[in-house]
């Protein structure tokens, strides 16, 4: 779950970085550096960042995201779309006359129309796409939005009755210039804080819509929807660590014990290498105590296990396929479900042998579940998705582990881990995808000299101590939505990436605004007591 075994990075994906000191990994598909026009001040820039790390909006190509130019009600339409998608009931046999076949927003258009949003908007069986929506019009494609999932009761309590107590609270200065027949809808979005009035109590209904304001509403608008998922946690628990902290279990649905390998010994034998530490049994009786699901983690990589030929050799295969589910029906244990965490599997030709593998262990495993852990597809062509949606109870891509020294690239930007989350997606069920999270950091130190020396994995207690100390500069850093420490000491210039509270915060939201089943975070002897309470909030 660690990546273990693995140099800075592997050789093949420095290959895929630009040459050069830029920041910008262009082989990714995310956004790693700010907009030109979207500075970490600007008011709606978390937003923006949120919404690219959803993959909702994007820039353009000279680096700029133009928040100032105004938005039409083609292109919010398409924002709206891709935000939410729409549920039709039927499709509408009348076409809009105005929306050819061949525009490029026809596909979205089509959507919200076929869903009923555009009711209100359209005119003489028109819509008039290139025009720019006004505020109001835009309340009401979105409290269309908002509405879908509500029962017709629901709809009309609101749209005849409570409404009108939502108005008489919301007191715009300019009410009576709201268009009468989209009011009900304007204070739907009041009434949920997604549209807001300005700080002189206007609500502007006739303004046009900048791309600015547009990314704050969805924003917005996909965290209130998205607001009743519950993610479940997952933890790993590791044989050893500086502390226990097994009291955490009770806030947790599913333990990971990482408590064996793969012990491969070549020529058709292969088993589970099981070595739990000295106190296995608090830890096994604190899970039970606490109902949460117990796994077992069984762990290799192609250096140390020599996974390659494992896979490779179908009688090793089948052998520890027995081994798998012996382990995993042993009463000492009881365990619920095994994970198999096999990492650094490059060329596509293992795709195949694991998929054998997998079929082979769930064969074995009886009642129990199968989870099985993944990295991101950008390098690592070995893994199925589709195949190991397929065949898992559960999958947990391990969204981490992007750190590339030469560059200054650290673990985990947001950006680039809602874009794996979004690959994996294509391919494995969002009720089946656990986020993986990394509780590290990682360091840089330019000394003296001007050499620069680079930190993978400092102490988490060393971190934060330095963070504690006068003269460390500690802030939220965008787009990468990860803590920036920097500070300067005898041996040099230090800048540090760091996973705190709002970073790991941001990446659980990201997961349930995916509608992720959850997250599994490595590891919990890793997690200060504030994460914990953090964590532990998104499990109510």
């Amino acid at each position: 779950m660690k990546l273990r075994g693995k140099t800075t990075m592997l050789i093949g994906i420095l290959m895929l970085f630009m040459i050069g000191t830029s920041m910008q990994a262009f082989a990714y598909d995310a956004q790693l550096k700010l907009y030109r026009d979207v500075p970490e001040k600007d008011w709606a820039a978390e937003s923006i960042y949120r919404l690219v790390s959803l993959g909702v909006v994007s820039g353009y190509e000279d680096g700029t995201y133009r928040p100032n130019a105004e938005l039409t009600r083609e292109a919010f339409v398409k924002l709206l779309v891709e935000s939410v998608k729409p549920v039709i009931e039927k499709e509408k046999s009348a076409a809009l006359s105005d929306v050819a076949k061949d525009r490029w927003s026809y596909g979205p258009i089509k959507l919200a129309y076929d869903a009923g949003w555009l009711d209100l908007l359209v005119k003489d069986g028109k819509f008039s796409p290139s025009q720019s929506i006004k505020r109001e019009e835009v309340a009401a494609l979105t409290a269309f939005a908002l509405f879908q999932g509500k029962t017709a009761e629901e709809k009309k309590q609101w749209l005849e009755v409570d409404w009108l107590p939502a108005r008489e609270q919301a007191a715009f200065g300019d009410q009576d210039q709201i268009d009468q027949k989209l009011a009900p809808y304007v204070l739907r979005t009041y009434a949920d804080a997604i549209m807001k009035g300005d700080n002189k109590g206007m609500f502007l209904p006739k303004k046009s819509l900048t791309r600015r304001e547009a990314a704050s509403i969805i924003d917005r608008m996909i965290g209130f929807r998205s607001a009743s998922h519950q993610l479940e946690i997952a933890t790993f628990y590791a044989a050893s660590g500086p502390y226990k902290k097994l009291e955490r279990f009770a806030s947790a649905n599913e333990v990971i014990f990482d408590w064996a390998k793969l012990d491969y010994q070549g020529a058709g034998k292969a088993a589970v290498a099981l070595a739990p530490p000295s106190d296995w049994k608090q830890a096994i009786t604190a899970a039970e105590s606490s109902t949460s699901t117990k796994t077992l983690m069984i762990f290799a990589n192609t250096t140390f296990q020599k996974l390659g030929d494992f896979l490779m050799d179908a009688d090793a295969r089948k052998a520890f396929a027995v081994s798998v589910g012996e382990a995993a029906a042993n009463p000492s244990y009881g365990f619920d479900r095994v994970a198999i965490d096999f990492e650094g599997l490059v060329p596509a030709s293992y795709k195949e042998p694991l998929n054998e593998l997998l079929r082979a262990i769930k064969a074995e495993l009886g009642d129990a579940g199968l989870t099985v852990v993944v990295p991101p597809s950008y390098y690592y062509a070995g893994y199925d998705y589709k195949q190991i949606g397929e065949l898992a109870d559960q999958v947990v891509l391990m969204a981490y582990e992007f750190t590339h020294e030469e560059s200054g690239l650290p673990s985990a930007p947001l950006t680039l881990v809602g874009d794996a989350a979004r690959d994996a997606l294509k391919h494995i069920p969002a009720d089946k995808l656990l986020l993986g999270i990394s509780k590290q950091a990682n360091q840089w130190t330019t000394g003296t000299d001007g050499k620069v020396e680079f930190f993978r994995s400092p102490a988490i207690t060393a971190v934060e101590s330095r963070i504690a100390a006068p003269d460390t500069t500690s802030v939220m850093q965008l787009p990468y939505f990860l803590n920036k420490v920097t500070f300067t000491d005898a041996r040099g210039s230090h800048l540090m990436w760091y996973e705190n509270v709002q970073s790991i915060q941001a990446k659980m939201r990201l997961a349930k605004e995916l509608g992720l089943r959850g997250v599994a975070l490595w590891q919990i002897n890793q997690l200060t007591d504030d994460d914990w309470t953090m964590i532990s909030s998104f499990n109510k």
